[in-house]
């Protein structure tokens, strides 16, 4: 907690230099930089605000503390030359082009939106309402396509559904979504959700997941909405659909800039990243992997200035999003998606440049503290780093709570992955004459199966997630699947069973330093914030303080 209440700090307070604080009286300066009264002020309020904490001189003068010792920190690892570090450039690089992408979605598609009264009222009856429906998932809009081609011809929910989603509760249900109500689902979800009257099914729709068919079922309004309640809620209401608006505006726009640039991607170069990116695919040799890092990938731009991005240039901006991103792309289509909204972005912050939007005031700001922000969670991390809980420590909480430490009930799983589940289907019939790690080492997807026979070890019930209590219940032996799994297919070979047992010190001892470290680490912190006081000069300037706690006192009592 304290150390994400120090990160909060980094966030609120704009410390950048020619900003206007040395015009404002200064409330304290730390290693030679001010803060005025006014920026702690306001700081100050939003952080009430957000913790619903209530003002007091005790809870002032934490915050005001806690301020010095993150600009302490962030001064300390400037000094040591964390600027010049690899990691530094590369986050400025990823933080200014994101900064970007945002600056010109504010100048350029958020600044005629608008929220009206008849938008906020349409949301505060949803708010009020629940719908109750079901719903067939496809990964591609090709095979929503087909899904919806085989409602209208008359097939039924129920039987797409068990198809679709394999031996899951949804295949049982017929895809019944049960009953939600206002922001509880995805945004496009809901919006087509929404527009239909019960019995009315929906033509396919994109979701950020793939593509939803949708049957309402039910609908039920709450009967009696007053103009009190409207008006307690507006502002929040206002506050959501303007988020909302914006978010679709960015996906609109998306759509449209993607179709614009004529994105066409160059084979074979683009299927074998696929089939990388799904772990179907590998590139040994020093030699081989040089080729098809120069190997064109993607074309796109007008006719007249197009432009055609190789491998190793689509890796250099793909590297600036998210891991999770990049991990979650195993289809063709998803990194089709992926693509062209590299490209687009690309466009986005090619057309911010030549606005001269980098150069305004408020973006220098905002990219000053996101660097803020990363050196606070590095030189925090460095300087706890090091950190050992003592061995007799270690063993005292043992003996204190030892009948807390226990090694769950695990089961021994093997698995096959493959892309279909047709190609499942197939598989589970050959299990009655060839052995199942067989079939693994020669057809599961899963990289390093061809080692191990699909063996994934002892598993507990947590690690399994959503497949947990499925294989529990199941007898060694037995096989269960196809089941589907992030667009994907598994079998699963059930084992035999280790039960739950006592955990001894050895096998405790991780836990249980996990549990006490975080005490540890926030003493060598606070050590650490010690010896930099005395490093640094710190000055509060106390009339300043006065004045600003009169000020919110003051505001308090009004």
């Amino acid at each position: 907690m304290y150390r994400t209440s120090l990160l909060l700090f980094v966030l609120l307070f704009p410390w950048l230099p020619g900003c206007g604080e040395a015009r404002q009286t200064p409330l304290l300066t730390v290693a030679g930089e001010p803060v005025s009264a006014e920026t702690f002020r306001t700081a100050y309020v939003d952080y009430l605000l957000q913790t619903g904490l209530k003002d007091d001189a005790r809870l002032r003068d934490g915050f005001l503390q806690r301020l010095i010792t993150t600009k302490l920190v962030v001064r300390e690892a400037r000094d040591a030359g964390i600027e010049q570090e690899e990691g530094f450039r590369f986050f400025r690089e990823k933080a200014r082009r994101k900064l970007l992408v945002e600056a010109f979605a504010d100048r350029v598609l958020f600044d005629t939106i608008r929220v009206t009264e008849a938008e906020l009222a349409e949301v505060f009856v949803r708010m009020n309402t629940q719908l109750r429906a079901r719903h067939l998932y496809a990964p591609t809009r090709e095979t929503a396509e087909a899904l919806y081609a085989r409602l209208q011809a008359g097939e039924s929910f129920e039987t797409l559904a068990r198809e679709v989603f394999a031996d899951t509760t949804l295949a049982r249900s017929g895809g019944d979504l049960g009953y939600f109500s206002f922001d509880e689902m995805d945004p496009a979800f809901e919006e087509a959700a929404f527009a239909l009257r019960p019995g009315e099914i929906s033509a396919p729709v994109r979701t950020a997941y793939g593509y939803s068919i949708i049957r309402v079922e039910d609908r039920f309004t709450k009967p009696i909405l007053t103009e009190t309640e409207f008006a307690a809620k507006k502002d929040r209401l206002e506050a959501y659909v303007l988020r909302r608006k914006r978010a679709q505006a960015r996906s609109a726009y998306v759509r449209h800039a993607a179709a614009a640039l004529a994105v066409t991607f160059h084979e074979p170069a683009f299927s074998h990243l696929v089939d990388q990116a799904a772990g179907r695919a590998g590139i040994t040799d020093d030699e081989t992997a040089a080729a098809f890092l120069e190997a064109p990938l993607v074309s796109f731009g007008p006719l007249d200035s197009r432009r055609t991005w190789t491998v190793a240039d689509f890796r250099e901006r793909a590297r600036f999003t998210g891991a999770a991103r990049r991990a979650a792309i195993d289809t063709r289509a998803e990194m089709e998606d992926f693509v062209r909204g590299l490209a687009v972005q690309e466009a986005m912050i090619e057309q911010a440049e030549a606005a001269g939007l980098d150069d305004l005031p408020e973006f220098r700001e905002a990219l000053r503290r996101a660097l803020d922000e990363w050196i606070w969670e590095q030189a925090f991390t460095r300087i706890v780093a090091g950190t050992v809980v003592p061995e007799d420590t270690l063993r005292a909480h043992y003996e204190a709570y030892r009948d807390a430490f226990v090694v769950p009930e695990r089961v021994r799983v093997r698995e096959i992955l493959v892309a279909t589940k047709a190609e499942a289907e197939s598989l589970r019939v050959r299990l009655g004459r060839t052995r199942f790690e067989d079939l693994a080492r020669r057809y599961s997807l899963r990289p390093g199966a061809d080692a191990t026979g699909g063996d994934l070890g002892y598993v507990t019930r947590d690690q399994l997630g959503v497949l947990g209590p499925k294989v529990f219940e199941a007898a060694p032996g037995a096989v269960l699947g196809p089941i589907e799994v992030k667009g994907r297919y598994v079998l699963l070979e059930i084992g035999d069973r280790q039960p739950a047992r006592p955990a001894p010190f050895e096998e405790a001892r991780a836990e249980i330093e996990r549990q006490l470290r975080e005490h540890f680490e926030m003493k060598r912190f606070r050590e650490h914030a010690d010896r930099l006081r005395t490093r640094y000069d710190v000055q509060v300037h106390r009339e300043a303080a006065a004045r600003l706690a009169a000020a919110l006192d003051a505001k308090k009592t009004s």
